[in-house]
């Protein structure tokens, strides 16, 4: 397995991942402009790949609107193909990727949607030579969680998971249910930690410092053979500045021993 984290994709994040032992960065764009910024900057990511050897393992995009009134959008499409595309030529082995759910429409038309979404998505994919994965976010994605993959992912076979364990948790979904489950078909995951108190949310802290279980989590990790990367997504207002990295040290000193292979 592979350890890194989410950042930027200037030279400064590359050399900060690279002297902090990290083996890749992962790219999340949000918005539009998000994905341009990365377009047309292709060739100053590959350079900074080649110069410092820290390589990016995910590339993705979160809260776009591809599911309209049930039918895909294809102008949302387009702009996928295209990041996907950016993916492929800086040799990220996984792109990242949701839908959202259309309350105009039954949930029905919400399947259909995205299970041709994910179709095309996976068949573009295959052309590129990338792993999709549908991540278990809810921010503009409904298929999160095992109750929508056992309709979609059965659908779409060569769709995977990018799984996040604290977005389960936060839900009061069984991480380790779902992990025992589906660990076949996740691709990538990411590290961050959760925070209940009286079963309500209160932070997202360093992996570690948290209530999720991490031993058993690795045990099912080798159990099912995962070996895909493991990105540290820092995420929480209170790890900010020196303290932000700070835990973002503590959380690869508390990782490190995990990571038999």
């Amino acid at each position: 397995m592979k350890l890194g984290i989410t950042s930027g994709t200037d030279r400064a994040s590359f050399e900060k991942a690279r002297d902090l032992g990290l083996d890749f960065i992962e790219i999340c764009c949000n918005f539009d402009e998000d994905n341009a910024r990365i377009i047309s900057t292709i060739d100053d990511i590959k350079k900074n790949i080649a110069e410092t050897g820290v390589n990016v393992a995910s590339l993705g995009r979160w809260n776009l609107i591809a599911n309209k009134e049930g039918r895909v959008d294809e102008e949302q499409l387009n702009k996928q193909i295209q990041l996907m595309e950016a993916a492929a030529e800086i040799g990220s082995p996984v792109f990242v990727c949701g839908c959202n759910y259309d309350e105009s429409v039954s949930l029905y038309k919400n399947y259909g949607a995205a299970i041709e979404y994910f179709s095309r998505i996976t068949g573009e994919a295959d052309r590129l030579g990338l792993k999709a994965a549908v991540y278990n976010c809810s921010w503009q994605n409904f298929v999160n969680c095992s109750l929508h993959w056992d309709v979609v992912l059965e659908e779409v076979p060569k769709l995977m998971i990018k799984y996040d364990c604290s977005h389960s948790y936060a839900r009061g979904d069984d991480y380790l249910a779902e992990l025992n489950k589906w660990l076949s078909r996740v691709a990538h995951i990411h590290i961050k930690g959760g925070l209940k108190v009286n079963g309500e949310g209160v932070d997202d802290p360093p992996a570690g410092m948290d209530q999720i279980d991490w031993n058993s989590v690795f045990a099912l990790i080798y159990k099912y053979g995962y070996d895909g990367g493991l990105s540290i997504e820092p995420h929480s207002n209170t790890w900010k500045g020196e303290l932000g990295d700070a835990g973002v040290k503590f959380t690869i000193n508390f990782l490190r021993p995990y990571i038999l292979r």
